[in-house]
């Protein structure tokens, strides 16, 4: 009785203190070794307080997180946290409505603090799937919160961003409307980024993100017809794994989502439409590539035993999703066993079928990203045979544009070879530049960009990139409205951006007017209201691009970069989310020159105080 009594009112003390300082000393003593008076005497008073004040510890310990100076307590305070939260849901105990609307607020500042360490967002990711299934049980004014922070997590930090929405309990469309449309732009950029380098843990967690958001809107009728779009990319970001060779990354990234869903399935009830969508992605997926059918039939599996699974209860793609997802295997054998010379000389002969070429020109640039990376090599003489066969395919009409696509990205290994290695400038490949500026002006500003490299001074670039700047700057005038396509304006932006970069120390002059044409041009299609269907792309392109370029960066492209991401910045009226691209693109600036004399240029040094 004694003992309890000191236990009271040591909780009391510790919890009704404005001070976080007293529970970060309990926390700190709970991570000292349990034979320890420390450990015990600590062990006594947080069970207690777990018991009794389940509602004011959480309270605490979140003030713990985001007052503590100590990453060690702090890190440890959110662990502690998430699996008290954890415990108690599986006793089913509630946290109190007064207390949430406390929480709530507290828990959207942690994950929105600067700089937030990755084991940090894993643990918070528990903490908000606790604190959003009380909120869902027993608030009736919902956590409008969580869903503007989400809406900023997207645009600033999509990896915490998808971590948070995984762990989120079956939810209202109304509430993920409020990030819809950014979440699905991040999972599209993440699945269909083709690039080399694509990170394995981020692509895993957007194929997670995109099953969980299916599920999530599946079960609204109005939801049905995004969720068959986001099953459609899944599909298509497999298929181009699978032509590139990389059908171990696929096999890895699903085995991660087989554990999720099971563990997701537990906590969230699938209605049948959601069982229905999880069993429909099971049937697609175990159709790609050789080795994904065990996988389909873990989810197959697991789906089938859910409470509220209905056999005839069918999630069907259109058919014109299943039919452009179509795979032709042996053709992928085929291609396996060719060179990248007869790979190539397939795609010039055009007696193809588009989606066959498409397939063709993966493998081919799948094999030089291979060489580029040191994995396999490709003869001289057979990169001499590329750039010829290139060309060709360069020049020829009619070839679709996914495929155009990924000819440019094998323009840039094979320029990139013969530049860096065999001093060979490819003469032919800037004059197509050229040539082709006016006539086919997209195709020749895509190839354009692609060239990420450092590039030489030479003549023939330069006169490459003096015949593309009036064509950038005719098509940088604002199109009258928003069309299906607006690829011309977002490729003359980012053509803009790429040919001054290029010009920084021989044509100060010129590259002047097109920075200025450039600006102007955003400033008056925010003023239109066309800001999101072209503005946000055209900045997304350019931060991939400053990306690939930043190795190169020096004192001149750093200060030039700067000047023009602030004058875009303080255009009048521009969206929270374009600003946000705009301050990913300076962080990456930052961390990505560390070796640069960085030197504000004059158009922030001269800003009034």
């Amino acid at each position: 009785m004694a003992e309890s009594s000191h236990l009271m009112f040591s909780s009391r003390d510790l919890l009704a203190s404005p001070s976080h300082e007293g529970l970060a000393y309990v926390v700190d003593q709970l991570f000292k070794p349990q034979e320890t008076y420390e450990y015990q005497t600590a062990q006594a008073l947080y069970r207690f307080c777990v018991t009794n004040f389940s509602n004011c510890l959480t309270l605490m310990l979140l003030k713990v997180y985001l007052h503590s100076f100590d990453d060690l307590i702090r890190f440890r305070a959110i662990c502690l946290l998430s699996e008290t939260l954890t415990g108690l849901r599986n006793r089913s105990f509630e946290l109190s409505l007064f207390a949430l609307y406390v929480i709530k607020p507290l828990l959207v500042s942690c994950l929105t603090m600067p700089e937030a360490k990755k084991p940090d967002t894993k643990i918070l990711r528990r903490i908000v799937s606790c604190v959003a299934s009380n909120v869902v049980k027993l608030d009736c004014h919902g956590w409008d919160e969580l869903g503007d922070c989400m809406l900023t997590l997207v645009n600033t930090d999509p990896v915490r961003a998808f971590n948070v929405f995984l762990d989120l309990p079956l939810l209202h469309l109304g509430f993920i409307n409020r990030f819809l449309k950014h979440l699905v732009e991040e999972i599209e950029d993440v699945l269909l980024n083709n690039e080399e380098d694509r990170d394995g843990e981020y692509w895993t967690l957007a194929l997670q993100t995109s099953v969980k958001l299916g599920i999530q809107i599946s079960n609204s009728e109005t939801g049905l017809d995004l969720a068959r779009e986001i099953l459609g990319t899944v599909l298509k970001s497999a298929n181009q794994l699978v032509m590139e060779g990389k059908e171990q990354f696929l096999q890895r990234g699903l085995a991660h989502l087989v554990k999720f869903l099971a563990q997701d399935s537990n906590m969230c009830r699938y209605s049948s439409k959601q069982c229905g969508f999880v069993l429909e992605f099971a049937l697609k997926i175990s159709g790609i590539g050789t080795h994904t059918q065990e996988a389909a039939s873990k989810i197959s599996q697991m789906v089938t035993k859910l409470e509220n699974y209905v056999s005839d209860q069918a999630f069907k793609l259109s058919h014109s999703v299943v039919e452009n997802q179509g795979f032709d295997l042996d053709l992928y054998n085929k291609l396996k066993n060719r060179s990248a010379v007869e790979i190539l000389r397939m795609v010039a002969s055009t007696g193809m079928n588009d989606m066959s070429r498409e397939m063709a020109v993966g493998r081919l640039h799948d094999m030089l990203c291979d060489h580029t990376s040191k994995r396999a090599e490709i003869d001289v003489s057979e990169m001499r045979q590329l750039k010829e066969l290139l060309m060709s395919c360069l020049t020829e009409v009619g070839i679709p544009e996914n495929t155009f696509k990924i000819l440019g990205k094998v323009v840039f290994h094979v320029a990139h070879e013969l530049l860096s290695y065999q001093e060979d400038k490819w003469f032919e490949l800037w004059d197509y530049i050229a040539s082709e500026c006016e006539s086919q002006f997209e195709r020749a500003v895509y190839i354009f960009q692609c060239l990420t490299m450092m590039l030489d001074d030479n003549e023939y670039v330069i006169h490459a990139v003096y015949d593309l700047l009036p064509e950038i700057r005719t098509r940088l005038n604002p199109p009258g409205e928003l069309l299906v396509d607006n690829s011309c304006w977002v490729l003359a932006f980012v053509g803009g951006f790429f040919a001054a970069i290029h010009l920084l120390e021989l044509y100060t002059e010129s590259v002047e007017v097109i920075v200025d044409k450039m600006v102007d041009s955003v400033r008056e299609l925010v003023k239109r209201g066309m800001e999101v269907g072209l503005v946000r792309r055209a900045f997304r392109d350019m931060e991939s691009i400053v990306k690939k370029q930043l190795d190169w960066y020096d004192a001149n492209e750093y200060i030039f970069v700067k000047d023009l991401l602030w004058k875009l910045y303080e255009i009048k009226g521009l969206r929270r989310e374009s600003k946000m691209v705009l301050w990913r693109i300076n962080v990456l600036l930052e961390k990505g020159t560390p070796n640069v004399d960085k030197e504000l240029p004059k158009s922030l040094t001269q800003q009034p105080h």
